[in-house]
């Protein structure tokens, strides 16, 4: 006799969960997954804004900034594009952009800057054609940059000394922007190229006056004198750079050219 039993499938279905057994969570539910997900987003936007930061101000090896120039062009280059209004920091940057040779977007860089920018007391953007001149060696339009800048700064000085007040005591105390050295010495360097030994000692003198310790432009000056046959000058110039750069090789080596060196 047949039993009258019907036969069931007790196989549950594959797409439901045996009663009683537990549902396994998904990972991305878990709290601590969810943590380290959150923290590599975050790693991943952080590295793209610091190359977007970079390839923005006109750094542009894959390797990163890698000398110093690179790395100040990279830093000051961020404020730039962060909308700084500083001449000094467009300053910056431009010096540092010309320094790791690229001029092309020195250039760019100083004409966006007039655009927007007053440097009329520092005359930042002159300074920076004059460095972009000195780079390409063409020393007549770094003379001609060097004299516009020179006499910019010239004359915001002279408006704060003749708006009397406490503006013009502060004028007084820290004078001439540094700017105006820096231009004396762009000066001095190209008169010196150009073989006018008078005129460069000349603006050597405006720049050592500000800066006495400057034993590399003490050295310059020196060799500027040989060349106009003021020797007692020349050596007075490199004694002074061995008392701030003891035993300097190049402040003995023109010692010993104008044969002063058995007199130390």
């Amino acid at each position: 006799m047949r039993d009258a039993r019907v036969d069931v499938d007790e196989t549950p279905p594959t797409d439901v969960a045996p009663r009683g057994a537990r549902k396994r969570p998904s990972m991305l539910k878990d709290p601590a997954v969810m943590r380290m997900t959150y923290i590599a987003i975050g790693l991943v936007i952080l590295f793209l804004v610091s190359v977007m930061g970079v390839l923005l101000s006109g750094v542009t090896s894959p390797s990163g900034p890698r000398t110093l120039a690179e790395r100040e062009a990279a830093v000051s280059g961020e404020a730039v594009q962060a909308g700084s209004n500083d001449p000094a920091v467009w300053g910056q940057y431009i010096a540092a952009l010309i320094a790791s040779g690229q001029n092309t977007r020195a250039r760019d860089v100083i004409e966006q800057g007039r655009e927007s920018i007053d440097d009329s007391a520092t005359a930042e953007f002159t300074l920076g054609e004059a460095r972009l001149y000195a780079a390409r060696k063409d020393h007549d339009k770094v003379l001609e940059a060097a004299d516009a800048g020179m006499a910019q700064i010239q004359k915001a000085w002279d408006a704060a000394v003749s708006s009397g007040g406490t503006k013009a005591q502060e004028a007084k105390l820290d004078g001439l922007h540094d700017n105006y050295y820096v231009l004396a010495l762009l000066k001095a360097e190209s008169l010196a190229e150009l073989g006018d030994w008078a005129k460069a000692i000349e603006q050597y003198d405006l720049y050592i006056v500000r800066n006495p310790g400057a034993a590399d432009i003490l050295i310059d000056r020196a060799d500027a004198k040989i060349e106009t046959g003021d020797t007692t000058g020349a050596e007075a110039d490199f004694r002074k750079a061995l008392e701030f750069i003891p035993d300097n090789p190049e402040a003995r080596a023109g010692l010993e050219k104008i044969g002063a060196a058995d007199s130390e």
